[in-house]
């Protein structure tokens, strides 16, 4: 395993513990994880530090619209940020697309074992409906944590597995 891949499983794993803990991931952990990856990418071997940029600002380029609309969190959003600037900006948007693919999959498996997928799908309308017809933004997430409840740093450390494995 590289050293970059390490400290991405370290990152990844240390961010679930924290998600699952307390629905928070610190940001002297992301601090940690920016400057890990600043590190490697200017170490002997790094791309340097346009790469490490690269990568640290595509997650929140692409990801501000959902935080936008608090369908994920910033510390997910930081999460890959932090990833990135370890992974490179064309790894981190495969991890990206595997996370969410992961998330998707979950999320199936978690609707499909509570049985609110009607439930899930009229408040999804509602609150687009909502944001359309007054503009006013407010949490998506309802209330206190649920059984629909996605930890979305568990798909986030599955699509760095994937990464650390070779699969991309």
């Amino acid at each position: 395993m590289t050293a970059a891949g390490f400290l991405a499983l370290i990152l990844a794993l240390g961010a679930v513990e924290m998600d699952l803990r307390s629905r928070r991931i610190a940001n002297v952990w992301l601090a940690a994880g920016w400057a890990a990856g600043f590190w490697i990418q200017l170490s002997p071997g790094g791309r340097g530090a346009a790469a490490f940029a690269a990568g640290s600002l595509l997650p929140l380029a692409l990801l501000a619209v959902l935080f936008w609309f608090r369908m994920l969190g910033a510390g997910d959003i930081k999460l890959l940020s932090a990833l990135g600037g370890l992974m490179g900006a064309s790894a981190v948007l495969q991890c990206i697309f595997w996370s969410f693919l992961f998330g998707a999959v979950f999320s199936i498996g978690i609707l499909s074992a509570c049985g609110s997928w009607s439930q899930r799908l009229s408040y999804f309308f509602h609150y687009i409906k909502e944001y359309l017809t007054t503009k006013t933004r407010v949490p998506y997430r309802r209330g206190n944590e649920g059984a629909e409840c996605l930890h979305f740093s568990v798909p986030v450390l599955m699509g760095t597995l994937l990464w650390i494995g070779g699969f991309y």
